[in-house]
């Protein structure tokens, strides 16, 4: 095992912390100036050469002064961003031995592709497992179909309505035969909460929530923030719901911070000015009360960092999943997403393919990473292939478009 090694980087306000000493060896990580830096692997180049020409033009334009699209396009940019997301890491999910991905996917995968029913990695199990249940390119996991059905029950109740989501979830629970090979692969929060309710518990009682600290919540917001244009309304009905689910207040005020980030996203704040927008959000004194400290609402704007290639030089942006971690947690995936909506503001594509490529819960990691570049560059500003690859795409377009509309 490789022992990060922590060195903090300032200037101008900007923190931030490198990890993974290993990277060092790759040439995925440098600082400028260093003359220890190897370089990459002859397969790494060549799948850089696109990153690389599309990397100098945002280094150019990286700043994002203003959304070009309106209000609803950005809300279901968002909504369907996240999904688009999700899909594109389902097929390359969890493999935390890079070696091994290369081998069987390719150093740079740029679109939807089946998970391996023959694949050597830690997770190969699931994969498989997957294939096996008929899942190809396009299609999203099982939390992905959580996210659905959460979207389509605010659609048909024309509001959030977090008892019929509830109910909706039971249904799905009754399919589900608790353990993790079953459905489309259940994961922890799920097994968990699916646990509880057969044990007897009301959705209502506090012992339902779990210590899990998952982006899980996180994504499920996503669709209240398309929903809500308030940032006090989107607070505090994101926490109630949160509630049910996660117990840690560090986790869940994290996920809100995060939430607050998606909306401003969508209510038209640039990437360029989120870090001076969450500082604002501290002098509303229920919204500080319920994210919980100062602290969180900085770490969005951490990211920026990403724009000072003088500082820190990631020459291959996948990576940054090494520097913050490649695990489930969501203090893993946030700030790496964070990280990715600041190199490429303007381009959905990079920002996502780079979060989906890093190994790992990259599936999490792109669906985090997808719903904060479809809020800035809209639904129009996600690449046709990957809106026409996504299973039931078109029915999903239009519940996207249906709830970007429904703003309250």
């Amino acid at each position: 095992m490789v022992y990060p090694v922590f060195k903090v980087l300032q200037k101008w306000g900007l923190v931030f912390t490198v990890v993974f000493s290993a990277l060092f060896s790759t040439g995925c990580f440098s600082l400028t100036g260093s003359n220890e830096a190897a370089s990459a692997s002859g397969s790494d180049k060549q799948a850089g050469v696109v990153m690389t020409e599309r990397n100098n033009v945002q280094t150019k334009n990286n700043v994002q002064t203003k959304n070009v699209a309106d209000r609803a396009d950005r809300a279901a940019g968002a909504v369907a961003g996240l999904l688009v997301g999700e899909a594109l890491g389902l097929g390359t999910h969890w493999y935390y031995d890079m070696a091994a991905l290369h081998k069987e996917h390719g150093t740079w995968v740029d679109n939807y592709v089946d998970p391996k029913p023959d694949g050597d990695h830690m997770f190969a199990k699931v994969s498989k497992y997957r294939y096996d249940q008929g899942l190809r390119a396009g299609d999203v996991s099982q939390s992905g179909q959580i996210y659905i059905l959460l979207l389509e029950s605010m659609i048909s109740e024309g509001r959030f309505n977090a008892t019929d989501f509830f109910r909706r979830l039971d249904d799905l629970f009754e399919t589900l035969d608790g353990e993790s090979y079953s459905g489309r692969y259940t994961e922890s929060l799920y097994r968990t909460l699916l646990k509880k309710r057969r044990d007897g518990l009301s959705w209502q009682s506090a012992g339902m929530a779990t210590s899990q600290d998952t982006s899980d919540g996180a994504q499920l917001i996503v669709l209240l923030a398309a929903l809500y244009a308030d940032p006090e309304v989107f607070a505090r009905e994101a926490d109630q719901f949160l509630k049910v689910m996660f117990s840690d207040s560090f986790t869940r005020g994290n996920q809100v911070a995060y939430g607050l980030v998606v909306q401003g996203l969508i209510n038209g704040v640039a990437v360029q000015d989120i870090n001076t927008y969450m500082r604002g959000l501290t002098k509303n004194k229920e919204i500080y009360r319920i994210v919980g400290g100062y602290d969180r609402f900085l770490t969005p704007g951490y990211g920026e960092v990403a724009q000072h290639q003088d500082l820190v030089t990631i020459k291959e942006p996948k990576y940054i999943s090494h520097v913050f971690g490649m695990d489930c947690q969501f203090m893993h995936l946030a700030p790496a997403a964070y990280y990715l909506l600041y190199r490429f503001p303007r381009d959905y594509e990079m920002a996502t393919l780079s979060a989906s490529n890093g190994g790992g819960n990259n599936m999490a990691r792109a669906a985090l990473t997808g719903a904060m570049s479809g809020a800035v560059n809209g639904l129009n500003g996600i690449p046709k292939r990957f809106l026409e690859g996504l299973a039931d795409g078109e029915a999903i377009i239009s519940k996207a478009r249906k709830l970007g509309d429904m703003v309250n």
